[in-house]
């Protein structure tokens, strides 16, 4: 018999060569599509986030400044135009001065040379209560090239007129107005004001208002009643009871107190205390740091706050991602010698506001800073990051300025614009 023989061969298993090729392709492809979506949706959460932050960040820019912008002016009873209607001290009604400023000395005040509040002391000009500096080459119909990276500060002649130094020291970046409000505060209450002696005075607030003395206190008041007002610095605030003890002459900022014999102001019950408010808008470097190391744009507020023999500009840092600010003045009629009648009819950039009052101190109103009745506001806001977005075939318009970015650096932006009527600049105020 003949044995039977098994066969010992083993069959081959596993993927050829081609196989194995082949699955690497699809696991490429596969890979590939997974990264293009998780590419496009971190893409389009960061726009979608960029975006949502810009449109907060402009809210909150707008609202600031909207509040502020409403007040300015605000000088009790009535507001500061009618204030300056009033008679020269040069003439019979010696005694009614309309708006006083402590800080300056009688004969100025009777001359009524505010603008002997200069350099150091520029921030208590509370006869002008809107100020703007434009910055160079952002008038309409400009074109700015924006700078890349963290913004860097700018000397004080990138604006017109020049900045006094303590808005210098702020560090605002070029490309950017900047705006100065003052008004009294919203908040008042009946005082009575007794004279101490020939250089001290002290204001006793109604005991349920004594909080606008004792809170949120810059150090700076206004006392107002429907014929005056009177603004000074205070050099002592009981914390208790609210009063105010008033210094005059050195070391102090009050030059001067009352040049009558304080029958109005002193009327019990009858002027009412405030707070004297005074900002400063403007465009700086943020405080925050981005993913690349460098820090957005920001809007800041410097709000004028006593410090001892001098005030200081206090600077806070509002809202993240403004980029720039421009700023349009609606001017009442331009009639030099004569008051507002409530027609506005000319738009002006701050530079082309004429700030030189004639000769004549009864014409206070030759000021036109006090002719300006509404504000034209137009924010260019960026995200705080990078958002991947592209950069659009045309550059934004801020109130007609061009506004081209460097580069396409993928950051979100939006132009915001708003018209805010200075509500105690009203015809009929």
């Amino acid at each position: 018999m003949n044995r039977r023989h098994t066969s010992n061969a083993r069959h081959a298993t596993g993927l050829s060569l081609i196989e194995l090729m082949i699955a690497m392709v699809i696991g490429l492809v596969l890979l590939l599509g997974l990264v293009q979506v998780m590419s496009a949706s971190r893409n389009a959460y960061q726009l979608s986030t960029g975006v949502a932050r810009t449109q907060e960040n402009a809210r909150f820019a707008v609202d600031f400044l909207q509040r502020d912008l409403r007040m300015a002016g605000h000088m009790g009873c009535i507001n500061d135009q009618a204030r300056m209607q009033t008679s020269s001290p040069a003439t019979s009604d010696a005694t009614r001065e309309g708006l006083n400023l402590w800080f300056l000395t009688a004969a100025q005040r009777a001359a009524r040379t505010y603008n002997a509040l200069s350099g150091d002391n520029f921030p208590l000009r509370f006869d002008l209560g809107i100020q703007g500096f434009e910055a160079v080459n952002t008038a309409p119909g400009a074109s700015r090239t924006l700078a890349a990276g963290t913004p860097v500060a700018a000397n004080a002649n990138q604006w017109s007129p020049a900045l006094p130094t303590k808005l210098a020291n702020l560090n605002p970046v070029a490309g950017s107005d900047i705006l100065v409000v003052r008004f009294l505060s919203r908040d008042g209450v009946p005082a009575t004001l007794t004279a101490v002696n020939a250089t001290q005075y002290t204001i006793l607030p109604d005991a349920y208002g004594k909080t606008v003395t004792t809170t949120e206190g810059t150090g700076l008041f206004g006392l107002a009643d429907c014929g005056e007002a009177s603004v000074f610095a205070s050099d002592a605030v009981d914390a208790g009871t609210g009063q105010v003890t008033v210094n005059i002459g050195s070391p102090g900022l009050n030059a001067s107190g009352m040049i009558d014999d304080g029958t109005q102001e002193r009327a019990v019950g009858r002027p009412m205390l405030h707070r004297a408010e005074g900002y400063v808008y403007y465009v700086a470097a943020g405080s925050g740091r981005n993913v690349d190391g460098t820090s957005p744009p920001s809007l800041w507020r410097a709000r004028m706050v006593l410090d001892g023999s001098d005030v200081m500009l206090q600077p806070e840092e509002l809202v993240e991602g403004v980029e720039s600010m421009q700023l349009l003045y609606g001017m009442d009629e331009n009639l030099p010698d004569d008051y507002p009648r409530g027609n506005v009819e000319r738009v002006r950039i701050a530079s082309a506001v004429n700030a030189t009052p004639t000769a004549n101190p009864n014409n206070a109103q030759s000021d036109e800073w006090r002719r300006v009745a509404t504000v034209q506001v137009g924010l260019l806001m960026r995200s705080a990051d990078r958002a991947t977005a592209e950069q659009a075939q045309r550059a934004p318009l801020v109130l007609g300025v061009q506004m081209n970015p460097a580069s396409s650096d993928g950051f979100y932006r939006s132009v915001y614009e708003t018209t805010v009527v200075l509500r105690n600049r009203m015809f009929g105020n």
